[in-house]
């Protein structure tokens, strides 16, 4: 049989208890008594209730002091305390943290309140000592009050979060969030955004701390800030379209004298029409930002809603191509499968993937964080170019201890797509080029994400066997230039915008 749940009422208005006494004893509760602050300390020493409802006129102790008392015991430091008020006063009180209650009460909030209080009391005991896991849903516990749970009991491990298709996880270490994750983002952004979450599931497993630190906050401070942003967030939401509205750079709008770094990261996502949502995740600066900036960005007429209503994205290759790519792949060999070949992506560490799997559509992550992305090597995702032709994106190692595997693995490739300019990746680049003379495309300024500054060919890369040209327009450009290299041999014009700048530099 479970145990009842305590609840303290400290009140000297006998007339106000005597109500809520009855209220709370015909839901099972068992209630204590105290008249005033002196009491209440004594019977929560004691009895150890689960809440305490703590009134603001009980004398000898006032509430501020009882609620700093009991956190400096460790018998009663997990007690929660909800101070109850006449609201003449209130403001005084909202910033503890289990807030405060009005009088006269309304029964059904002071009873969801206490639920609420011991279902996160509950979970706190299930976390102590040796509990392997917990889990349960954030309707009935919040996010706010796990991590609160976490911190208190200085628990190491991961939560992982799903809502709806999303997936997410928090890292903790020690009670401290280290590390956040929600689909390929990472950090305090992909921190904030769970924070906001109100339903779902979660489930905590205890284990090491990692071994990386993206996040540098206590977790009062991450959940006072996220919360804060939450906030802001949704306000601004409220002025600007929707998510799923396209947005576009306004033509002939000129530049943005001096742009902020989140502006200038905005208008390199909007080189081409992209929807708010995918602004918000393909942009690293935190939500906040973003929405901020594109609020100015809007009302600047810098950039304008895109109505996308009949146009329809264009393949990467038409029917005729496909056939004619899969045709010379196979050189006359019958395959009634889908053929599955691979470009390599050449490039290093996470960042270079995860803008890849969120600028080229259709691109399908071989799981939620491809060991590739710490690794560097192995497979990235696939893309479905047609039924009969699928695509393998793969990165292999760009250090020079690795380059006995350069040439098995890069030489059944269909090309190298370059994502940044290191000296390392050069390397790898310049090896695919020259000594196995596949066809080589570098993904400069919107088409990389910034990682690759160049605009010039290098001099290293110029003159391939196989084609090297530069790409600044997106993804998809630089993924259909290389295909079509594959196919009719090297690319030798340069897309008209770097044209332009080697004849100025001329």
């Amino acid at each position: 049989m479970a145990t009842a749940r305590k609840v303290l009422l400290a009140d000297p208005d006998v007339a106000a208890v005597r109500g809520l006494t009855k209220a709370l004893r015909a839901r099972g509760y068992q209630v204590q008594y105290a008249p005033d602050g002196s009491k209440a300390l004594e019977v929560s020493v004691l009895r150890h209730p689960d809440v305490i409802l703590f009134d603001e006129h009980c004398t000898l102790i006032e509430a501020r002091n009882f609620i700093q008392i009991l956190g400096s015991n460790p018998r009663t430091e997990d007690i929660p305390v909800v101070v109850t008020t006449t609201g003449r006063d209130s403001d005084r009180f909202r910033h503890l943290r289990e807030g405060v209650l009005q009088k006269p009460f309304n029964i059904d909030e002071v009873i969801a309140r206490i639920d609420h209080l011991c279902r996160r009391a509950e979970a706190a005991q299930e976390l102590r000592g040796d509990a392997r896991e917990i889990e349960g849903g954030l309707a009935q516990l919040p996010l706010a009050d796990l991590m609160q749970i976490m911190a208190m009991n200085r628990r190491t491990g991961r939560v992982t979060l799903h809502h709806g298709q999303e997936r997410g996880e928090i890292q903790i270490a020690a009670g401290r969030p280290v590390n956040a994750r929600i689909n390929d983002i990472e950090g305090e952004k992909a921190l904030f955004r769970l924070i906001s979450w109100r339903d779902g599931t979660f489930a905590f497993v205890p284990g090491p701390a990692p071994s990386r630190t993206k996040i540098d906050r206590s977790m009062e401070d991450a959940l006072l800030e996220g919360m804060r942003q939450s906030d802001e967030r949704d306000r601004l939401l409220g002025f600007l379209p929707a998510l799923t509205q396209a947005l576009a750079v306004v033509p002939d709008a000129g530049e943005v004298i001096d742009p902020l770094p989140v502006t200038r990261e905005i208008l390199r996502v909007l080189s081409q029409p992209r929807r708010l949502s995918e602004v918000m995740d393909l942009a690293d600066a935190p939500d906040l930002d973003i929405l901020g900036s594109v609020t100015t960005l809007l009302e600047k007429g810098i950039i304008q809603k895109f109505d996308s209503v009949g146009v329809r994205e264009a393949p990467l290759l038409g029917a005729a191509e496909i056939h004619a790519l899969r045709g010379h792949l196979l050189r006359g060999r019958p395959h009634r499968q889908a053929l599955v070949t691979k470009i390599v992506i050449a490039g290093t560490g996470p960042k270079a993937g995860r803008w890849f799997l969120r600028s080229l559509p259709g691109l399908k992550a071989l799981s939620n964080d491809p060991a590739c992305l710490r690794s560097s090597f192995g497979t990235l995702g696939t893309l479905e170019v047609s039924e009969v032709l699928k695509i393998d994106f793969v990165f292999c190692p760009t250090a020079e201890a690795a380059r006995p595997l350069w040439r098995p693995f890069l030489s059944s490739a269909l090309g190298v797509l370059m994502l940044e300019d290191s000296e390392p990746v050069q390397k790898l680049a310049r090896f695919a080029a020259f000594e196995l003379r596949l066809p080589l495309v570098i993904a400069a300024g919107p088409a990389s994400g910034g990682l690759t500054h160049t605009e010039v060919l290098p001099t290293s890369l110029r003159g391939a066997p196989g084609g090297s040209v530069i790409i600044a327009t997106d993804a998809s450009q630089a993924v259909r230039t290389l295909l079509l290299a594959a196919l009719q041999g090297p690319v030798q014009e340069l897309p008209e915008t770097i044209a332009h700048q080697q004849a100025g530099e001329a």
